[in-house]
């Protein structure tokens, strides 16, 4: 058994999702964690269930999607219904972007087990239960903790940053004196996972009732999750008992006491932290934000923090940029997760409206977009849902952008590629988990072979040609085939132009031969890195 270090590059607190997730990340690129849990051992009951395209395509960078989906189910859309009981609105699954299903429903407790796994393909990455983080103080070079550690022993670790994903209570976020900005809501929930349900529909269930709004929500292994709100009279510990868990499911379903996988009180809440970084320290996932779940975007929220922040303290650590670009963390993620607690919010409006008024006009609303397919699609699809784009941060010139349809600042659409003679496969497949240049010109390609050379000091990144006809990959040179039309349509606004990719999958900078050298010294700008 691998014994607790005393010294590493990042250590995590908190062994969810988002701190594993980002361990695996930081592992990839050779990077020294240490992951803290205070619990014995992995959680083995449901929390999240529902991850979206974007939080797919984080679980795709770790390179564990493939253990992982099989396990899962693809959501079908969702289905609104009115006080009534009838149908008022149904929403397909939408249209593949970044190469997973709009919704894929998940059990948690398995996606823990393989992103905990997953650590053990790196020498310098591991897990420890029963450790709790104690204290910790920053010094001129980096973080020294105390831990506490089983058989309450103490024990001391170095580390170069620390990043809380300790969850709602962080006490990460607690020690810094970091206040949550925002609201909690007055209602409690009742959530209950179950088994053996006789509901195998992949679709979400949403039933916007006045006296006991609910939903009913997929899970895999023939399960389902329902969530329904608690009345002011009411007593939850009361609601919690098998028998008034059996009438408030029993127009849905018969259950038996071995059905219920869990049953708990939660209180939804809509808050941010003021701040996400105090020095070498930071925050991600429900540390940093608390998202409402009705748009199921809790989980997803974090997966983006720890996607974006992954790759950035990789190359400060690698020597390869500055530390000052861990400034460009909240600034590009604050906003997006905000937008994504709004939503939900909104979301929350719809299924659970709390004024009479509120009601009617929900009520009102539903019947108008009744006569108005195209904008009730765009409502409940939740079309206005933010597209995943940053407006600041590192990327070269986004706020002067070259043209219209630009890909800049927004997360690149994952094309079904092939090279020539083989199966077809996702684009990330071949991008990697560093930076890569993406060239759909011939005539661009000595020009993306001397970037590709020069970027860093210590690496020469990826380059990939998309388009036809085909002509052999070289050691320089990856060329692939796309296979989707409809998702090469963004792409082709960039035709003659070289594309810069993050490693989590936004374009950093677009150029063509002419303008290459301003561009790129703008973006090790950003970076500061040393170059050739």
């Amino acid at each position: 058994m691998t014994s607790l270090p005393q010294e590493t590059d990042v250590v995590i607190s908190g062994a969810g999702p988002v701190g594993l997730t980002l361990a695996n990340l930081l592992g990839q690129s050779a990077i020294g964690v240490v992951v803290l849990e205070k619990n014995k051992r992995p959680f083995d009951i449901p929390r999240a269930i529902t991850l979206d395209d974007e939080g797919c395509r984080t679980i795709q960078a770790t390179g564990l999607h493939k253990k992982f989906l099989p396990s899962t189910i693809p959501g079908k859309g969702a289905r609104y219904y009115g006080e009534d009981g009838s149908p008022f609105a149904e929403v397909g699954p939408g249209p593949v972007e970044f190469g997973f299903p709009r919704r894929t429903h998940f059990f948690q407790p398995k996606l823990d087990q393989i992103l905990a796994n997953g650590l053990k393909r790196f020498q310098q990455a591991n897990v420890f239960y029963n450790c709790k983080l104690i204290d910790f103080s920053e010094i001129d070079n980096g973080v020294e903790i105390e831990v506490c550690t089983p058989g309450n022993k103490s024990h001391s670790l170095f580390c170069k940053y620390l990043i809380g994903t300790d969850g709602a209570k962080s006490d990460i976020r607690q020690k810094l004196n970091i206040k949550m900005i925002g609201e909690t809501y007055p209602e409690d929930w009742i959530i209950v996972d179950t088994s053996n349900d006789p509901d195998h529909e992949p679709v979400s269930k949403f039933y916007c009732r006045r006296d006991r709004p609910y939903v009913s929500i997929p899970a895999p292994n023939k399960g389902r999750r329902y969530e329904y709100r608690i009345q002011p009279e009411e007593e939850a510990q009361k609601l919690l008992e098998f028998q008034n868990i059996r009438e408030r499911l029993s127009s849905t379903r018969t259950i038996n006491p071995e059905d219920i996988v869990r049953s708990t009180v939660y209180t939804f809440e809509a808050k941010i932290a003021e701040k996400w970084r105090v020095g070498k320290t930071l925050l991600a996932g429900d540390a940093a934000h608390l998202t409402p779940p009705f748009a199921g975007q809790g989980l997803n929220n974090g997966l983006r923090d720890v996607h974006n922040l992954a790759w950035k303290l990789a190359i400060i650590l690698k020597d390869e940029a500055s530390e000052t670009l861990l400034d460009t963390y909240e600034l590009e993620r604050r906003e997006p997760a905000k937008a994504m607690i709004e939503l939900a919010m909104a979301m929350g409006d719809i299924v659970m409206p709390k004024k009479e008024q509120d009601i009617e006009f929900r009520n009102k609303l539903v019947e108008w977009l009744d006569r108005f397919p195209a904008a009730r699609d765009y409502i409940v699809s939740m079309k206005f849902k933010p597209s995943p784009h940053y407006k600041k941060g590192a990327f070269v010139d986004l706020h002067h952008q070259q043209f219209s349809g630009s890909l800049v600042g927004q997360m690149l659409p994952q094309l079904v590629v092939k090279q020539l003679n083989s199966p077809e496969q996702q684009l990330d497949n071949f991008l990697g988990n560093d930076f890569a240049l993406i060239i759909q010109d011939k005539n661009l390609i000595e020009n993306a072979i001397e970037i590709s050379k020069s970027f860093f000091y210590q690496t020469q990144i990826k380059t990939i040609f998309i388009g036809q006809p085909p002509f052999k990959s070289s050691d320089y040179v990856t060329n692939l085939v796309p296979i989707d039309d409809s998702l090469l349509k963004k792409l082709r606004a960039h035709r003659d132009q070289i594309i810069l990719i993050r490693p989590d999958r936004y374009v950093a900078a677009s150029f063509s031969g002419e303008n290459q050298k301003g561009a790129l010294a703008k973006f090790k700008e950003i970076l500061n890195t040393r170059g050739k």
